[in-house]
């Protein structure tokens, strides 16, 4: 599906923004551009705007049934994500080998204080948390070990859960990176791809697949991450992959179509990883040739953490409060809240940067 190219701009139907255009220009180019890779923000922006758009149609009722399990592809946008973290962590330390004490000061200080203040926002909201241990769900966040007690896990929001697996990772960032230096890349991801098939066998034998502290523990996703080191050498190098718009689109269509039908199994659910990740980045990769989005998702990528953070309590409570049956009043609705959501995660990541937390 992809080869490595010299570095140029692709030329069939360049500047075309429709979909016309998309296939006009054959094939998607991804390479370093002025020592940056656009086309992480791009897909970091696209994921989170799709994992958003699942919990908003989640939290409209009006929306039917096959439209809500149709709206279970945009949760896959985590796998893009984890592989997106992986990419842009190992292209700094190519660029500045961290020590692991500094390493994690810095991703803690940029992950952990803008998590924990939305979680303490939350804390005083009565309908984000709706039982009695609401001081001990809190404290399970302070400290962390909520990711390891499902009651919690998903207090205060149920996409906070990403916030542990992202931290777990970061634990394992430094050793991995030592690791592939000793190893190579094919050893290095022979074994954490081996880690992870173990891990999905394990949790789909013991009965576990659907308990969220075992399907988001961080070996679910390790095989991406450690991906992402591999492309990120590679980008490191300079080079460039020019993705043909049929194979991609081909890609997307297999991918997401193995992954809903393995979803349809509580069994092999959890083994659906490979699929998803490969149908959901050829879907977004050929999306990307489209301008305007490109250009409105890099956009949003610039507070994109901040988005994942708050949209979930700007869409509770909107519908907390509207609880029209209609489906034109609770698709206004979610308009307004996500527009809403944006806003605020602006306004969040401009106070951040302030108090210097973001930089």
């Amino acid at each position: 599906m992809g080869t490595e190219v010299p570095q140029r701009r692709s030329q069939a139907g360049y500047g075309e923004g429709n979909v016309q255009g998309m296939f006009l220009r054959r094939q998607t180019e991804i390479g370093m551009d002025g020592g940056k890779l656009s086309a992480i923000s791009y897909l970091k922006g696209f994921s989170i705007f799709t994992i958003a758009l699942l919990h908003l149609i989640q939290r409209m009722l009006a929306v039917p049934a096959r439209g809500k399990s149709l709206a279970l592809a945009g949760g896959t946008g985590v796998h893009v994500f984890f592989l997106c973290s992986g990419i842009g962590l190992y292209l700094s330390y190519l660029k500045r080998k961290t020590p692991f004490a500094e390493f994690l000061k810095r991703r803690l200080m940029k992950i952990y204080v803008p998590y924990i203040l939305v979680v303490l926002l939350s804390f005083f909201v009565p309908w984000m948390y709706n039982s009695d241990d609401r001081l001990a769900a809190l404290l399970s966040h302070v400290f962390l070990y909520k990711m390891f007690i499902p009651r919690y896990n998903e207090s205060f929001g149920a996409q906070l859960w990403f916030v542990s697996t992202i931290i777990q990772l970061y634990l394992l960032f430094i050793p991995m990176c030592r690791l592939k230096e000793k190893v190579g890349g094919r050893v290095f991801l022979s074994i954490f791809m081996l880690i992870s098939v173990l891990w999905w066998i394990l949790c789909a034998a013991t009965g576990v697949s659907e308990v969220r502290v075992f399907k988001s523990f961080c070996l679910q996703y390790i095989w991406e991450f450690a991906a992402g080191f591999l492309l990120a050498e590679a980008f490191h190098t300079g080079k460039r992959y020019r993705l043909n718009n049929g194979a991609l689109l081909l890609a997307a269509v297999l991918g997401m179509g193995l992954q809903f039908a393995l979803s349809g199994s509580d069994v092999l659910r959890i083994f659906n990883d490979v699929p998803a990740l490969i149908g959901y980045t050829a879907l977004a990769l050929l999306l990307m040739n489209l301008p305007k989005l490109k250009a409105a998702i890099v956009r949003l990528s610039r507070i994109s953490y901040e988005y994942y953070l708050l949209h979930m309590l700007v869409f509770v409570t909107t519908f907390h409060f509207i609880r029209s049956e209609s489906l034109a009043v609770q698709c206004l609705a979610g308009l307004i809240s996500t527009g809403l959501a944006i806003v605020l995660s602006d306004a969040y990541h401009r106070v951040l940067v302030r108090m210097k937390i973001l930089t």
